[in-house]
Order: C-alpha cells, then sequence, then structure tokens
C-alpha cells in the first residue's frame, strides 16, 4: 500500500512538474461545480474543502464567488501553482495544504462542504472507505459532498492491469503525457453502498470528453 502512494504521488508530481503554462482546461471549473452555487447558497455553504485540488481552479473559483476554501493535494508541485495563480488572482479567502484524502489535517466538523473532483476513484478500496470516513468527520450536520465518481459503463472499465474487483492500473494520456493510474469503477449500487453513512445522496451520469472516447462519471450529491 505504501509502494502504491509512493508512486502515485511521483506520478503527480512529474506531471504537474512539466506543465509549463497551465492548459484551458486546468483554469475551468467543471460544469457541476459551477451549478452547484446555487445548492451552495441555499444551504447557506460558507467553508469549503476542495479534495484533491490540484492547480485550485475550483479553490480559485469559490473564493472569487465568496466562499472560504481549504484546498489540499498529494502533489507538493500542484499546491505551489494553486498558491501562485491565487496569488496572480488576490484571492485572500483561500489556503492550500499538502495533505491525502485519507488522512484529512482537520479537527471534525469544520466544514460545510467538500467537492472533490475526479480524485476519490483513483484510489483502491480501501483508500477510498478512509476517504469517505474522513470526509463524514470533517463535515458538519447537514454538509454536502459533491463529486463525480467513474461508471463501469466508462470506455476505460477492464482495460489495463487489474489490481482487485473493480480497480484497474491504467495507462492514461494527460497533454501528451503517458502514465498510469489507478482507476475504480462504480456501478449505481456501488456508489450508495459507498454513501450509506449520509442521509440524503442523489447520483445522476454525467460524461466528458469525445465521442469515441467517452469518460462516463457518476456526479454524486450527498447530505450528512
Amino acid at each position: 500500500m505504501f509502494k502504491m502512494k509512493t508512486e502515485k504521488r511521483k506520478v503527480w508530481e512529474e506531471f504537474y512538474s512539466g506543465l509549463g503554462q497551465l492548459p484551458e482546461w486546468l483554469r475551468k471549473p467543471v460544469p457541476f461545480v459551477v451549478e452547484a452555487i446555487c445548492l451552495f447558497k441555499d444551504h447557506a455553504v460558507r467553508s469549503v474543502l476542495d479534495m484533491g485540488c490540484g492547480v485550485g481552479r475550483h479553490c480559485v473559483y469559490l473564493a472569487k464567488k465568496g466562499f472560504h476554501v481549504v484546498g489540499i493535494d498529494t502533489s507538493r508541485n500542484a499546491v505551489r501553482m494553486a498558491e501562485a495563480w491565487s496569488g496572480i488572482e488576490r484571492t485572500a479567502n483561500v489556503a492550500f495544504l499538502l495533505a491525502s484524502m485519507t488522512n484529512l489535517p482537520f479537527r471534525g466538523g469544520c466544514f460545510q462542504a467538500v467537492i472533490s473532483v475526479s480524485v476519490i476513484h483513483h484510489a483502491v478500496t480501501k483508500e477510498i472507505d478512509m476517504a469517505v470516513e474522513e470526509i463524514c468527520r470533517v463535515l458538519t450536520d447537514g454538509g454536502i459532498l459533491l463529486a463525480n465518481l467513474l461508471s463501469v459503463e466508462d470506455h476505460r472499465y477492464g482495460s489495463g492491469q487489474e489490481v482487485e474487483e473493480g480497480t484497474f492500473r491504467v495507462r492514461e494520456d494527460f497533454e501528451e503525457k503517458w502514465f498510469e493510474e489507478i482507476h475504480h469503477f462504480f456501478t449505481w449500487e456501488g456508489v450508495f453502498d459507498l454513501l450509506a453513512s449520509f442521509r440524503k445522496v442523489e447520483t445522476e451520469p454525467i460524461q466528458s470528453g469525445k465521442e469515441e472516447k467517452l469518460h462516463r462519471y457518476w456526479k454524486v450529491t450527498a447530505i450528512r
């Protein structure tokens, strides 16, 4: 397990260190985060944790909308880039930390919302369960989890090396960079099993990418 985590950190460190100028897709928030602004306001959300923030695109976006945001990532290079971008944008109500989703460095009940974009499913089942436990711990009563989880309908399901049931080491292509990453794929029932500790869970299928290689996910909105 430790070796797998070390390899994962190394992969993403190399990816972010070689980016140079940020591509457009890493500057633009995904639609389901943009659409969640009304939901957050309806629930009087002020504090948000971005779990696996990368270079900070959602942190900067939410901070500009008036939320107090903390972004965490396991990549030191990503955190540095996020801090630099936030500084350029002059977003005062945002902070970034080097941390793992399986061991969040926060007291219980200190966030009203947690967002996580294309992060939770990049792990084996044990780590995913630990991450959800940590999310539950840091959320307030009535707090919101907004995330996407890979679907078994995704074109990558079953490809690469099988690590465990439903989990594969898949070769990825990001910005003409190839590397292998762990992917866990969820059935509809699997999403609800994972989030059984939440009192209300809503999910819907979403997709991105080109028609011949569509990436298919479950968009999840869960109330603690």
